[in-house]
Parts: C-alpha cells; structure tokens; sequence
C-alpha cells in the first residue's frame, strides 16, 4: 500500500521537508538569484463541506477565542484559507456552523497529524521556518533525481548545494530553483540520495533523503515474506560481547549469545534466501536494562529487547553500530529489507528518558489484573511496575519518540518497523509516527512498511461477534498509519482449532480467510502467521494438543514440552506453514518454525536456533517442505500479489486459486489423515499440463476446460501452474 501525499501539512523546524505546505503566495525574488523562488509562510487549509454547512471556521491554540474564516468563493463546498503562524507544533480544530446556527468543532479530516492540548485531541499544523531554505523531490527515477530548491523568505540567495550517494559526493546540475542528480547504472540494491542545502545568511534546509532500490521487478509489500528473528536465540556470531550470567535469572529467560553478527552470517550464506524471506523483522537492539526482573519468583533478563534503558544505543550484548551496517548492507545487497522494531508504548525504569522527565510517562494497573482488562483499559494499564508508559499525550514526549525513530531509520537505512504495543497508545502515536515517516522517506515513492501489533482474538464463530476485533485492529491502517498489521483473528480462529488441534475442518480455515480480505481495508498488506514470539511453538501445539496445560507452561520447574517423537505434529505444522504460504497477506515465519523448533510459553518458546547440522531427519524433511514453499512463493507472482478464488472446498479439501489478470496459481490442500481424489472445476488455467511445483519429483495433471483431477497424499499441499 503506497500512501499518497497529503495537502496542506506543515513541517516543523529543525525536522523534515513538509509535504506541500509552503503555498503559492511567495513574492517575487530580487534581482541576482530571480529563477530561484522564495517559499512562503502560509499554511493552507482546506474543507470539503456536506450540504447544510453555512460556515466553516478555524480556532486553535494561538487563541482558541478567535476564529479565523475559511472561504468558499466559488460555492463549490470547499472552504479554504491561510494562517501565518510561528514555527512550532498548533494543535486547532475546524469549527462547522450548519443551517439552524448548529456548531461542531471537527478534527481536520485532511490533516493526519494530531495533538493534545489541555487534555483534548486535536489536529495539528507542523509549521516550518520559512526563513530556511527549502528542498523537496520534484520528480524521480532510478537514473535521475529533480529536486526544487527555495530560498528562505528573506531572499537569501543558495550558497552551498551538496548531494552525496551512500555518502560519496556526487554531481548537481542545477537551473534555478531546479536540480537534477543524475545517477544512471548503480548496482542493484538499496541507495539513498541526501541532499543539502545553505544560504548567503548561514540559513540551512533540512536535509533531504531519497531512498530508492534497483532490482528487476519492483518490490511490493505483499511480496515480503517476512522471518522474525529474536536476535539474542538466534546465532552468536561474535562470542567477545556475549553477556555475563546475570544472577538470578532462570536458564530459560538467560541471554544466550546470538547477535547481530549471527544474524549478517545467516544472510550471508543463504539460510534466509533459501526460505524465499524478503523482509527481516529484528527484535529490539536498542540497549536494555541490565536488571534481572522477576516473574512469579522466576528472573527475566532483557534477552528479548523489550525494556529499553537508551533511546540511541545499539545494546553491546547484541553488537555495535558497525554490525548493524554490516548487517543492513548484507541484506540490501540480496533484497532482504530490514524492520526494526519499535517500542512505542513504553520503557524501562531505568532509561533515561525516564529519570530526566517523569512527566512523560505514567503508571496505572497491571495489565490483564482484575478490573484492568488489556482493552477497555488499554491506555492507563502498564505491562509491569518497571516498565512506565510513556504519555504521548503529552507532546514533547511523543516528538521526541518519533524523532528517535526516524534517527534509527536514516542512521541505519532500515526499510521500516514493527510498530509494538499500537492499542496501547494514543491513536495519533501511529498517525503522528507515520506521517514523519512518509515525509521523511517516502517523497521519491518508496514505501517504508509499518507493521502494526494491535493484539486481539477470536470470538466464535459468529462474524457479527468478531466485528469489534476486526474494527479494532483496522483503525490504525491506512494512507497515513500502518501499512498492515498482524491478522491476530485469522490466527486465533485457525492455528489450533485447523492446524494443530484439527478440530475444525477446511470450510472454517476458507471461511476465516475470506473473512479477514473483507473485513480489513483493502490496501493494507496484512501479514499472516501460525507462530509467533508471543505463542506456543506450533509444533508442540500439534503434539500435546492445546488443551494440555504442558504445551502452556514456561518454566522447566513446572514441566516443559519436549521434541516431538513421531511424525505427525510435524506433518500438522508443515501442512500449516505451507498452506501460510500460499494464502494473501505477507507472511510471518518465526525463526526456528521453518524446521519444528518446539517449547511451550514465552520464554519457553525462545530457545536457540539449531543449525542445519543439528536437526533431526524429522526436522530436516520439514524445512525441505517450507523451504521449497517459500521459494515457490518468490517465484511465482500469483502466490504473492493475486486474489483469492475459491474453486472447491470440503471439511478436508480446500482448492482456490490465486489469480492475477494473465496469471494464476492453483492451490490444493488435504488436511485429511488419508488420501483424498479431488476434481477442481473452474480452474482459470489454459487447457493443457500442469506442473505440481511443490513437488520434488514434479508430477504432472492435466487441465481441460478448467477441469483437474487430482490425487492429494494425507496432509498435503500442492501448487499447480503451467
């Protein structure tokens, strides 16, 4: 989903370029510098009123007393006027007078950015200093780069332009107010254009970045299938910054020496390219507490990441700066994208933040307690004592969060975040972040993914029951919120009750997919997953069955899941996994799941990744499933960016295709125990052989008049193309 640019938003000072908000209201320049033109320093509002409006007006918290009129000179219904405001973040609301003298005072529905003012939500203008000069993407190619140049108001004339590529000087041609960077045969990868600019007057203008990739086909988010690594279980690649033993901790909450130097190693010699992973989801680096914090009597070290101390500091027990370089570079050299993820909801006692402005945070119940449900009380409800929220009510806080995520993405060209905790902060938290980002990154249309984890469930299976989730996790995607966010009601309603369980048949797993293309917005790219950091390892699930209190427990004390010992949960969860991969969305694989790494409850779930020449032969005829599943996927484009056609479905056999305009990709999964013989109709595939391409062997069937019969072995998929 790309998001698409936005009038009349202002940026602020010292921050990034702004959208479009400068106007067409600038004098004409002085002689000496006359074909550079001088930015102006309105901001442009803009309303498209309903029938029965008479007025609209705006008020804001230059005075919220005054209002200011917005016009409609041509009686088309769109109300427009300009402020002169100082530099600096207003909040402001539009004030609607209908027929009968009737007010209400809206939040601007063509402004994303919010903020807070005595308690209120509000819109917000960013308002730049429009005495710098100005620098914004005109036009752009992976071979040319026009970018308009303005001088601040006063007229100085542009002194200095630099523009370096990956941080080498390269050349501007410049014609006025227009630059253009040629950059014609660069290597396939990911580059950055960041250009500068200062004035006769010492003025500065933000800088501006120009992310962009070569590569053969153009990326899109739907084709990322994404691998979660929890970097410390991961691989340890440099044994010189593994951690002390932390007293007190338990073995199974203990850091155990993985790091980001592991992590570059596995790209480096194929592990993610072999699954078909585009896309890396890291668990937080940023540093973390050294404390070991205590869980009914058991000690917990920050081994996960998620109990930040610093809000700019790789932590040394994962690594340096120069490993994550290293690292970032290794993955955009093979088309890997990189997120990061982002604690936006909360820190640690101990982060600095904390002890310089207490004001920024709060502390309420315990999430999950009595009286402190995680969702009617999703905002003063805190995870820990220990971990404070942090009140983006309050505006400072919430600027300095987001400037601190848009360091971390300039700094290390990452290509987006998992945006942790959403429904746990303010809505304008995700709003406010992604707008920086869009105009930050986005201006030469790359898009940076925001991945949002806006926990939720399954309730029944009544759709109308399950509205209120769907609605939830839907309020925060869109042009200038999340990308997409974890399907948490298809997992729910799937991963145990089809999967593992096999207590549900294929109807209810078609049901729910279907369900979940109509009922989120269609241009969010979700990401679907049987197993996540936060789960039960879907093999164990598969052994014990969900109802077995072991598969739940966390802690070896209590009695622990162990490595399955026939084949079945492993024929359940590669069934699982391959079906993942085959249906819409961008995928999740959760390291280890690729081969059957088992484990009970976080942290139980977290062991350490085992090296192809640690598996079992079980564990090895698996992979070889997900990973013929997961190229198969990068291959074919169908799998990737097609729709859902439903072609035949039984409580064992599911056959649907995935169909793009010229293209398509047939897709047969049995669930059943035995062997099933399926006869498709309406297959949109040209008459003639098809190929079973998750097949080693390549078996054919043949295709007449979008009629295919065929033979499905017990807990199989097959994907039939030309």
């Amino acid at each position: 989903m790309q998001r698409l640019r936005l009038l009349a938003v202002l940026a602020l000072v010292g921050c990034e370029p702004p959208y479009l908000g400068s106007g067409d209201d600038s004098p004409d320049a002085p002689p000496g510098d006359d074909t550079t033109p001088i930015r102006g320093c309105a901001s442009t509002l803009s309303f498209h009123a309903s029938a029965g409006v008479t007025a609209v007006e705006v008020a804001g918290a230059w005075d919220w007393s005054a209002r200011t009129a917005l016009g409609d000179a041509d009686h088309d219904g769109t109300y427009t006027g300009e402020l002169e405001l100082a530099p600096g973040i207003w909040p402001y609301k539009l004030v609607v007078t209908r027929d009968g003298g009737a007010t209400d005072w809206l939040l601007d529905p063509g402004n994303p950015y919010r903020a807070y003012d005595g308690g209120v939500e509000n819109s917000a203008l960013r308002v730049a200093d429009c005495t710098q000069p100005l620098l914004e993407v005109a036009a752009h190619e992976p071979s040319v780069t026009r970018v308009r140049v303005s001088r601040g108001k006063h007229g100085a004339a542009i002194t200095e332009l630099v523009a370096t590529l990956q941080g080498a000087p390269i050349e501007i041609a410049r014609t006025g107010g227009e630059l253009t960077i040629d950059t014609p045969g660069l290597a396939p990868g990911k580059h950055t254009l960041r250009i500068t600019a200062r004035d006769a007057d010492g003025g500065v203008a933000d800088p501006l970045l120009v992310p962009f990739w070569i590569e053969g086909e153009p990326f899109d988010w739907r084709d990322a299938t994404i691998y979660m690594v929890m970097t410390d279980r991961f691989r340890d690649g440099d044994p010189a910054n593994n951690a002390a033993a932390s007293q007190g901790a338990d073995p199974g909450a203990e850091f155990k020496g993985g790091d980001l130097r592991g992590v570059t190693q596995a790209i480096d010699d194929g592990t993610f390219d072999a699954l078909g992973v585009r896309a890396l989801w890291l668990s937080p680096f940023i540093a973390n507490t050294t404390r070991v914090e205590y869980e009914h009597g058991h000690g917990v070290t920050a081994f996960h990441g998620y109990w930040p101390v610093k809000a700019r500091a790789i932590d040394p027990r994962l690594g340096t700066e120069a490993d994550l370089d290293a690292l970032v570079a290794a993955a955009h050299a093979r088309g890997i994208r990189v997120l990061m993820d982002f604690v936006i909801n909360h820190v640690h006692e101990q982060h600095e933040y904390y002890a310089a402005h207490p004001e920024w945070f709060r502390t309420g119940c315990e999430c999950g307690t009595p009286g402190c449900d995680w969702t009617t009380r999703r905002l003063d409800c805190s995870f820990h004592s220990y971990m404070p929220d942090v009140n983006w009510q309050h505006r400072e806080a919430g600027e300095q969060m987001i400037d601190d995520a848009l360091w971390w993405l300039e700094r290390f060209d990452l290509d987006g975040m998992r945006v942790d905790a959403v429904k746990h902060v303010e809505d304008l938290a995700v709003s406010n972040l992604s707008t920086r980002i869009h105009e930050r990154f986005e201006q030469a249309g790359t898009e940076y993914y925001l991945l949002g984890e806006t926990a939720m469930g399954w309730a029944g299976d009544d759709i109308n029951a399950n509205l209120p989730e769907y609605a939830t996790i839907s309020r925060y995607i869109g042009p200038f919120a999340l990308s997409g966010q974890f399907d948490f009601v298809l997992y729910h309603a799937t991963a145990t009750r089809v999967f593992a369980d096999e207590a549900r048949g294929m109807l209810h797993l078609d049901y729910w997919t279907r369900a979940s293309l109509d009922h989120y917005p269609a241009d969010a790219v979700m990401s679907t997953y049987v197993g996540s950091h936060d789960t039960e390892r879907l093999i164990s699930l598969a052994d014990l069955g969900s109802g077995n209190p072991l598969v739940h427990h966390k802690w070896a004390s209590d009695g622990l899941p162990a490595m399955p010992t026939t084949d079945l949960p492993y024929e359940r969860a590669a069934f699982a996994m391959q079906w993942l991969l085959t249906v819409p969305g961008a995928p999740l694989l959760y390291y280890g799941d690729e081969y059957g790494e088992h484990g009970g409850a976080d942290p139980d779930n977290r062991h350490m990744w085992s090296p192809p020449a640690a598996r079992t032969a079980r564990q090895r005829t698996m992979f070889d499933k997900i990973a013929r599943a997961g190229t198969l996927r990068q291959a074919l484009a169908p799998l990737r960016r097609g729709s859902y056609v439903v072609l035949n479905s039984t409580d064992d056999v599911l056959a649907f295709a995935r169909v793009m305009t010229n293209d398509a990709a047939i897709v047969v999964a049995n669930r059943a125990a035995s062997s099933r013989t399926i006869t498709i109709t309406g297959a949109p595939v040209p008459n003639g052989q098809l190929v079973d391409k998750l097949d080693p062997a390549g078996r054919t069937v043949n295709a007449t008049n979008g009629t295919i019969t065929i033979s499905m072995p017990p807990r199989s998929v097959s994907v039939l193309a030309p």
